[in-house]
């Protein structure tokens, strides 16, 4: 896909979001007690915090998939994208039950000796692993059930961000986040308040239009690569 479909493929995902956003805000309209209109809130704030997670989670499968398909060979890629590809790789290193066959018999319980076996096992496997190209699992987009300033920045670390891009608006994710677990909860029975309704949404849509213009940088300048390889 090119970069013209991606970026059309990106604002399709945000307006169908917002236009669904400004579909239910609408409705207040026709709420006439500002009790009332509060309570209708929580509502907002809730579909705000899916619509926040499910845009990030969906930006970040775009760039997956399109480094996958580009079929680019692991020995140029910058060591983010390599190691999240060595996944299954590393699943086999780290496989405790995984023992040496000469020694499997004879010293079964010598961890230290399968550890060492697993690594002679890996670094001969090394140059072909190298060689082959970058598959980068799906799974590796985690968000961990609530999508947290923390599990976005593990996020953004995993796929070679800076981890802290977006901490001018940690704040205002704790403030959706603890409004729609205290809905969720129970324990925001009153509503939520027109001001801080219009920050949460004006802090959620501000993260989806800079993701969306990282993420289409990073494609367009192919950050995924290794410095001076093009």
């Amino acid at each position: 896909m090119n970069i013209l479909d991606i970026r059309a493929q990106i604002e399709e995902e945000i307006t169908w979001r917002s236009n669904e956003i400004r579909f239910l805000k609408n409705q207040l309209s026709n709420i006439s007690k500002e009790s009332d209109r509060e309570k209708y809130r929580k509502s907002l704030v809730v579909m705000l915090y899916s619509h926040y997670e499910g845009f990030c989670k969906t930006l970040f499968l775009i760039y997956v998939h399109e480094i996958n398909i580009k079929r680019i060979s692991r020995s140029q890629v910058n060591n983010f994208i390599a190691t999240a590809s060595f996944e299954e790789a590393f699943r086999a290193y780290d496989n405790k039950d995984k023992k040496n066959k000469f020694f499997k018999k004879l010293l079964p319980e010598d961890e230290k000796l399968h550890r060492y076996s697993r690594q002679v096992d890996f670094l001969s496997a090394m140059d072909d692993l190298w060689k082959e190209k970058v598959v980068i699992p799906e799974k590796i987009i985690d968000t961990e059930s609530n999508l947290k300033p923390v599990v976005l920045r593990k996020l953004l670390f995993r796929l070679g961000f800076p981890y802290d891009s977006f901490a001018h608006y940690e704040g205002k994710i704790d403030l959706l986040l603890n409004k729609r677990n205290n809905i969720a909860h129970g324990t925001e029975k009153e509503g939520i308040n027109e001001d801080d309704y219009n920050k949460i949404e004006k802090a959620t849509f501000g993260i989806i239009d800079e993701l969306k213009i990282m993420i289409i940088k990073a494609l367009e300048n192919k950050v995924y690569l290794k410095e001076g390889i093009t």
